[in-house]
């Protein structure tokens, strides 16, 4: 019999083995084949759960849906106006004009399908690129939570799909930059006229790390030189850019007169405890493991700091300018959310670029299991929040065809942790009974539909959609305006019955029916006698208002 001792060593041998044989046939594998092999199982990891929903849970897609279905039936929403498909932010809007007609919710679905492909190709595109074949495998297992990431969850798909464009615009530029050619700028510069058209944000910081890179040259011949070879592609798109930011940052006078503020921080402590949360794509706490690979990237970055030296676009002076920017820029600026955080993705790809070739085994180990552990969190969640939807939805044949509606939600969720996923869930009555959408995105010029005439300030988003959660009750009220003594007595109970008041002068009018979700007691009564409950289940409460030509039966 072979003593246990030397089955052990047949085993480890066996193992060290496996793992050089493994070794060895990803090095034989060509850079095509490697590549693909990796996008097909970051893609297979985020993009499974589709097959279990009709509409993904992604935060803001249910408002872009609705606008499609709006900008498709203008007789029936006069009150909007479509702005057209030459825009930037508007791919999705015509993918939806194109495919909606098989159903706006499929061809969503589709969307998020070709967002996510896009992105788990072009990331081991960046990666094999930038960190080169020895780095690809460390790269790999710190890449896969940027496949779904933050934006996706928030169905921000345009910066997404623009976000991932851009990194095969880098790749492509470096390969400029080592030997310029002609057909290679015509495709740079047809490249950033699709990342314009899908969002300009990724456009500018590829400009930035570019010009950036010209700058550091030693001679000015050769800062002109490095200009003209890698800037000229973008210049003609630049122009679109300039054009975008123009129209989104210089409000008509009616726009202006309708918003709170235009530009929001948050305190720098939380703004940097936010990094993580701005790159990670779960949608409850079951996702959380996400920081696992946020915190040793840090860790194995910090680490290779001495090693960095200066690498073409991502030197360390780009790196900490990315940095740097994230923490000056504001966190909300001329009704754009999310600023500052759209630069931590590019945060993140910069320093995999700079990682280690090798990690001890047990690193890469626990982050190939959290990589598995997030997909499988990911499709309970999927269908923990369409099971949310479903039910934000079930009164939907209480609500006649064309009804005015207006929505009140008291809370933005049910069981999501890091996203409001019941936001717009009422594009569901939208899009099933062709009700009125106050709260879908139309302030903008930049948006796909505008109003053709403001309603009050009240009854427009942001306003209108924080409304119920800001009024829910008198102590909310309280803190507001007396956040030193927020103790809720007579003072605080009046204003909140005021400032109801003139909420409902402005919306009993205009609306026929209204929904709430989630409504605290304290709130029911605030609501006019002219409204009467038709349907409840659950937090939903749909209510259907009396008129002499509109009579509630019973």
């Amino acid at each position: 019999m072979t003593p246990l001792s030397d089955r052990a060593d047949a085993r480890a041998g066996r193992g060290r083995i496996d793992s050089v044989s493994i070794a060895g046939w990803l090095e034989r594998l060509s850079d095509a084949w490697l590549v693909t092999l990796a996008a097909a199982l970051l893609f297979a990891l985020s993009a499974w759960p589709l097959l279990l929903v009709a509409l993904p849970p992604l935060q803001d897609l249910p408002n872009h849906v609705a606008s499609a279905h709006i900008a498709a039936h203008p007789g029936l929403y006069p009150q909007y106006v479509f702005n057209g498909f030459f825009k930037s932010n508007a791919v999705l809007m015509l993918w939806l004009h194109v495919f909606g007609g098989y159903g706006l919710f499929g061809a969503a679905r589709a969307f998020t399908a070709v967002v996510l492909a896009t992105t788990a190709l072009a990331l081991p595109i960046f990666v094999l690129r930038f960190a080169g074949r020895r780095g690809f495998l460390t790269g790999m297992v710190f890449a896969w939570p940027l496949v779904h990431g933050f934006f996706l969850s928030m169905g921000m798909l345009n910066f997404a799909l623009a976000f991932a464009l851009s990194l095969v615009l880098f790749v492509l530029i470096d390969q400029q930059r080592q030997r310029a050619l002609g057909w290679r700028a015509l495709i740079i510069a047809g490249l950033g006229g699709v990342l314009w058209y899908a969002h300009p944000f990724p456009l500018l910081v590829v400009g930035a790390l570019v010009a950036l890179h010209a700058v550091g040259r030693t001679t000015w011949h050769e800062r002109t030189r490095t200009a003209a070879v890698l800037l000229a592609p973008l210049l003609p798109v630049g122009l679109l850019v300039g054009a975008s930011a123009w129209q989104h940052l210089v409000k008509a006078d009616r726009v202006r007169s309708h918003a709170e503020t235009w530009v929001a921080y948050l305190p720098p402590w939380e703004t940097l405890a936010h990094v993580w949360l701005d790159a990670s794509g779960a949608l409850t706490r079951w996702g959380s493991v996400t920081v696992l690979p946020a915190a040793l990237l840090a860790y194995y970055g910090w680490k290779q700091r001495r090693q960095w030296g200066a690498r073409p676009l991502f030197s360390p002076l780009a790196v900490a300018g990315l940095a740097a920017a994230y923490v000056a820029l504001p966190t909300m600026l001329s009704n754009w959310w999310y600023f500052n955080c759209r630069l931590v993705p590019f945060l993140w790809v910069a320093v995999i670029a700079r990682l280690p070739e090798r990690i001890p085994r047990l690193a890469s180990t626990t982050l190939v299991l959290c990589a598995l552990w997030f997909s499988a969190a990911l499709g309970v969640d999927y269908l923990r929040l369409d099971r949310d939807r479903a039910a934000f939805a079930a009164g939907t044949n209480a609500v006649p065809m064309q009804a005015t509606l207006l929505p009140l939600l008291f809370k933005h969720g049910k069981t999501s942790d890091f996203t409001a996923s019941l936001t717009h869930a009422w594009a569901d009555y939208v899009i099933a009974r062709n009700t009125s959408a106050p709260l879908v995105f139309a302030v903008e010029r930049s948006y796909p539909i505008t109003y053709r005439e403001f309603p009050p300030a009240a009854l427009i988003p942001p306003a209108l959609d924080e409304w119920a959660e800001k009024h829910g009750t008198p102590a909310q009220v309280c803190k507001r305006i007396r956040p030193d003594r927020p103790e809720v007595d007579k003072e605080c109970l009046d204003e909140w019955r005021r400032e109801w008041a003139t909420f409902w002068r402005q919306a009993e009018p205009r609306f026929s029916h209204l929904l709430t979700w989630a409504m605290p007691p304290e709130a029911r009564p605030i609501i006019p006698s002219s409204y009467h409950l038709v349907f409840a289940a659950g937090d939903l409460e749909i209510y259907q208002r009396t008129t002499p030509g509109n009579r509630v039966p019973g």
